[in-house]
């Protein structure tokens, strides 16, 4: 049976965080930790799960400011969420597909294919390797863009304060 609430230190040694660093979010990112009748830090599963969705993004290369901006805007944060998920799942199974092919092409060939030509095919397949991940890296680049373009278009204040 899983507890309901925690102590401080079973939330770092749950999360992975040091002490300090839960301290760090919890003002860095407006946390509200709930404390007991000793002023002691509490966790429940929902204290938990917002360390370990700002821990997801930090893996994921986002910064303390992007990350902060998404906790404040929960509509944002879904859809990032989402479409960030469904473009890794997409982007993944399209590449396991073409290696899939590439695969087949050469177990066909390599029965009728001279060494030379094979290293060709594996060059080639390298090639295309490297291609893939760089269109990933452009779409990256596009979406954050796209991301600053859209926040440009907000006014002086509103970029400031966050308001729309």
């Amino acid at each position: 049976m899983e507890k309901n609430i925690y102590s401080f230190k079973e939330a770092c040694n749950k999360t992975g965080y040091k002490a300090s660093a839960i301290r760090y979010y919890e003002k860095e990112f407006y946390l509200n930790i709930p404390r007991d009748n000793n002023s002691r830090r509490v966790f429940t599963k929902k204290e938990l799960d917002t360390l370990f969705f700002i821990k997801d993004l930090q893996e994921k290369g986002y910064s303390n400011t992007q990350i902060k901006k998404l906790m404040e805007n929960e509509e944002v944060r879904e859809e990032i969420a989402a479409t960030t998920g469904s473009l890794e799942v997409d982007f993944v199974k399209g590449l396991e597909e073409k290696l899939q092919e590439i695969n087949k092409s050469l177990c066909e060939l390599s029965e009728n294919v001279s060494s030379k030509e094979r290293d060709l095919i594996i060059s080639e397949n390298m090639k295309l390797k490297m291609e893939n991940k760089q269109k990933a890296y452009e779409i990256i680049q596009l979406k954050e863009k796209l991301k600053y373009e859209s926040n440009k278009k907000q006014g002086f204040f509103s970029r400031i304060f966050g308001k729309k």
